[in-house]
């Protein structure tokens, strides 16, 4: 019999060692959950690791770069402190798990690459897998809308440009960034050119009747009870629509005042080849240099005034 099981698991068939990371910031690692634990009971070696929106401090780093900082239960933050890293790192050690999440310091490509070679090097990782929350890191500059894409592109531009590992791309809450401006006909636009190009790896549900699925669900709760004042609206979101809520339901209060459209394809992981995906981005050149974040700014704003910005398409269905 001939499996219909999406390429993007034939992908990580010989993998051995994952590194999973959030590639926006904030609760972007969460949405690798399910991932992690999937490929965890398959007898795969998962590390998690998140672009951190969190201002780190300076410690001892060992064998890693300044730009990476290891998170686990002994730094001790304090109780509703934003340090999503930190909390998720005390919750999977109450499930037996290694405490240890890698938070990535808000830097620009240089550094940020200089840190993903000094984890690759430190774990001896063979594939990494970049996980978004949201879809807005398909976009690929002229869009009228591009959400949030500093962190995208960084991590995207940072990752593509190592040497060795498999590199792949996770996409998860389809409908999210439209809060951010993402036009979402742009995004399957996107993924219809990258279908073309071998690039797309195939999209697959969350449904609650799995156990990663159970566990990411555990995780999600039990990190917003631990910072209350800044519930994850993407994670939420997604948790919303795995349970089968539908249309203006509010998980959190932070959303309260806009009109949700929480729907089934929000639990769908897309996935792709990732230097396909960088490829398309076209102010690629110009982030190789970016040392900070401002200067990540500084290249998209260019951009942008340099392009013909594509006129606003709405999905017609």
């Amino acid at each position: 019999m001939h499996s219909l099981q999406p390429p993007f698991f034939r992908e990580l068939q010989d993998s051995r060692r994952v590194l999973i990371a959030g590639m926006g910031g904030g609760f972007d690692v969460f949405c690798g959950l399910p991932l992690y634990f999937a490929l965890k009971a398959e007898g795969k070696d998962v590390t998690l690791a998140n672009y951190s929106f969190t201002s780190l401090g300076l410690g001892l780093n060992g064998p890693l770069s300044h730009a990476v900082v290891p998170v686990t239960p002994a730094l001790n933050a304090q109780p509703g402190e934003y340090f999503p890293e930190y909390w998720l790192s005390r919750w999977l050690v109450t499930q037996g798990e290694p405490g240890t999440v890698y938070a990535l310091r808000k830097v620009g490509v240089q550094p940020l690459k200089s840190a993903y070679e000094a984890l690759v090097r430190h774990l001896d990782i063979d594939t990494i897998i970049l996980v978004d929350g949201g879809t807005d890191s398909l976009m690929r500059g002229d869009e009228s809308g591009l959400g949030t894409p500093h962190e995208d592109a960084t991590s995207l531009v940072a990752v593509n440009e190592l040497r060795g590992p498999k590199k792949l791309l996770a996409c998860l809450g389809f409908g999210v960034d439209h809060f951010h401006g993402v036009s979402h006909a742009d995004y399957l636009e996107a993924t219809a050119e990258l279908t073309r190009s071998g690039a797309y790896l195939g999209a697959f549900s969350l449904t609650p009747d799995l156990p990663p699925v159970q566990k990411y669900k555990d995780a999600c709760e039990a990190v917003f009870q631990m910072m209350p004042r800044y519930t994850s609206i993407v994670n939420s979101s997604v948790v919303s629509a795995i349970d089968g809520q539908y249309g203006d339901h509010h998980a959190t209060s932070r959303t309260h005042g806009s009109e949700l459209w929480i729907n089934p394809l929000m639990g769908l992981y897309w996935t792709y080849h990732l230097p396909a995906v960088a490829h398309r981005l076209q102010y690629y050149a110009p982030m190789l240099d970016t040392v900070t974040l401002s200067d990540v700014g500084l290249v998209i704003e260019c951009h942008r005034e340099e392009v013909t910005i594509r006129p606003r398409v709405d999905i017609p269905v």
